[in-house]
């Protein structure tokens, strides 16, 4: 990790106190890494100081950084500029502004650490639904990938006409039970609770094509399966012209569907708001045809 802090150019914004840094991202944070070099007098006003330090936590793309002090000569800030270092891959250095000019200090106590974000939203993460309200949320149904799984029989009947001049018809009278099982995965790691639960409408697949019905499967969440159940009753006509015997056979088919999403989450008391975008997989044997 590579970091770069630059005191406020003001008189007594710098220190001699001990500063530890912690990174945090979407995959979790790092250890505390004490931001002192060598020979070198750290935290001077209107300086930038540079530091590298090795780390085995990988934290994803990175959010946020906590400065921690442990004496009571303030530190003023006036931003951190932070990067990982990843082999073989351009450096993306994240911007993070003291825009309050909020003093470190351990004295008062509740001073002795500063949080500073890319974004002042992302102090407000994890989204959980205690705090965070789901406003909006879109399927990308031209890029779903649909994967049949199995077809099975579910009614048949036959219309004998062969001695009668006039066409004969019955029905194939259907009673069963069609599910919906809605899995979600997302790509924001550790800002997302695993317990956030949220609604959202259910992707149909028919007559070729991905479509969004009205229905809705609640409780949704991205640590387990919503399983959601219907009872329905179909009724398929069976004609047979004069002369023929015809056969019909009604067919429950049963599919798996790959659908990306996107959700935009909003903070009930901040003005923020937070993306979450991600994979919804639906097993489904909600169609029935007739041939």
């Amino acid at each position: 990790y590579k970091v770069e802090v630059k005191t406020k150019d003001e008189t007594y914004a710098g220190t001699n106190d001990n500063i530890a840094i912690s990174i945090h991202g979407t995959l979790g944070s790092t250890s505390p890494y004490y931001l002192d070099n060598a020979w070198y007098d750290d935290f001077e006003p209107g300086f930038v100081d540079s530091h590298e330090f090795f780390r085995y936590e990988d934290v994803g793309t990175i959010l946020c950084v906590t400065l921690e002090t442990d004496g009571t000569d303030d530190l003023i800030l006036d931003y951190v500029y932070v990067t990982r270092s990843i082999r073989n891959m351009p450096d993306i250095w994240f911007y993070m502004a003291n825009k309050e000019g909020t003093a470190l200090t351990n004295d008062p106590i509740q001073y002795k650490s500063l949080k500073l974000c890319e974004d002042p939203c992302y102090r407000y993460l994890p989204v959980n639904s205690d705090i965070w309200i789901l406003e909006d949320m879109t399927y990308n149904t031209k890029q779903g990938v649909v994967h049949p799984t199995s077809t099975v029989k579910v009614g048949e009947i036959t219309v004998d006409a062969r001695d009668s001049s006039v066409s004969q018809q019955s029905s194939i009278n259907l009673a069963t039970t069609i599910s919906d099982t809605l899995t979600f995965t997302h790509e924001q790691g550790i800002t997302v609770s695993r317990g956030v639960t949220f609604t959202a409408n259910i992707p149909k697949f028919a007559s070729g094509s991905i479509s969004i019905s009205r229905t809705q499967s609640e409780h949704n969440s991205y640590s387990k399966s919503n399983t959601v159940t219907e009872s329905v009753s179909f009724n398929f006509p069976c004609v047979a012209a004069a002369g023929k015997k015809v056969t019909c056979r009604a067919y429950q088919e049963k599919y798996q569907m790959e659908i990306k999403f996107d959700q935009v989450w909003r903070h009930q008391t901040q003005k923020c708001t937070y993306s979450v975008n991600g994979v919804s997989l639906v097993d489904s044997d909600s169609t029935i045809s007739m041939e």
